[in-house]
């Protein structure tokens, strides 16, 4: 029975898993970053006050960097985005490069800027905006997000004054918990070993390298034939050999200083076997020798 449980508890572990990773929060600045969103700042103080959470800010135009930092996170890390203003516009860029994020929270997006609709990843998406855009100078906190899974609260709220709204603050905490809670399934994936190419598709790809066959008759510059002595040049080979052994018995005898005397006839000799007759040799006297 222990056995029984042990590989239940085994097999648990190995496909799924409590969540234990921290929940990464990003915060989006508007327009001249935290200056104009004291209410925002204050925020953020809570939610690093949080257990467990991370809280990175971000200017608006700097969203590139934080799909990087998405993108880096260790796997099972929960991520939660809060924009304000054009950081809740910047927040749609976001969703459509990241791989995945669980909860968007866009504060009165701006109309006075462009956004391309919701294509990205996303688990839940909320806005809150105010759809009179008298109220919002103009549109500043009036624009309305375009995607299949966006949760719309509309408000009342001044742009300025938004970002003080308790019932705000309220839903980026709850959405944190939420998400900070569920747990994360991890999928035990087995490294399979990749299969060995058949010896025949190894040799058709060598084929098409190589190129096809050519005839025993043409010439290859990778294979060179072996080249038999001539006839001429035996008599030659012969010589070299006689003497290449000739010096081996000379130094297995320890001799290999002695002095040896070569006359103008064995000159002779060896140039008529191997040149022909030499008139060098016939025009020297045959008494001179040389030690």
């Amino acid at each position: 029975m222990k056995r029984v449980s042990l590989a239940l508890a085994l097999c648990c572990s190995l496909f799924c898993s409590a969540a234990s990773a921290k929940t990464f929060v990003a915060v989006l600045w508007p327009m001249f970053g935290p200056l104009p969103a004291i209410g925002l700042v204050e925020l953020v103080a809570e939610l690093k006050a949080l257990p467990d959470v991370e809280v990175n800010t971000y200017l608006h135009q700097s969203w590139p960097s934080l799909v990087e930092d998405i993108d880096r996170l260790p796997a099972g890390t929960r991520t939660v985005v809060v924009g304000y203003s054009l950081g809740a516009n910047s927040s749609v860029f976001v969703a459509n490069k990241s791989k995945y994020i669980d909860v968007i929270i866009a504060l009165q997006p701006s109309m006075l800027s462009w956004n391309p609709s919701v294509t990205g990843r996303v688990g839940r998406m909320i806005e809150v905006y105010n759809p009179n855009p008298w109220m919002t100078f103009g549109g500043m906190g009036s624009k309305k997000l375009i995607g299949p899974n966006i949760e719309y609260i509309a408000n009342n709220d001044s742009h300025p004054g938004a970002q003080f709204n308790l019932e705000f603050r309220n839903l980026v905490k709850s959405e944190i918990s939420r998400v900070s809670a569920e747990p994360v399934l991890v999928t035990a994936q087995a490294r399979i070993p990749s299969a060995p190419k058949p010896a025949n598709a190894l040799m058709t790809a060598q084929a098409q390298i190589q190129g096809p066959p050519k005839s025993a008759n043409a010439s290859s510059p990778t294979k060179l034939a072996a080249v038999k002595p001539q006839p001429a040049k035996q008599h030659q080979l012969a010589d070299a050999t006689a003497f290449l052994d000739s010096l081996t018995n000379t130094v297995d005898s320890g001799n290999l200083f002695t002095e040896r005397q070569l006359t103008i006839a064995d000159l002779t000799n060896y140039a008529n076997r191997n040149y022909g007759t030499s008139r060098t040799a016939e025009a020297m006297p045959t008494g001179s020798q040389y030690r």
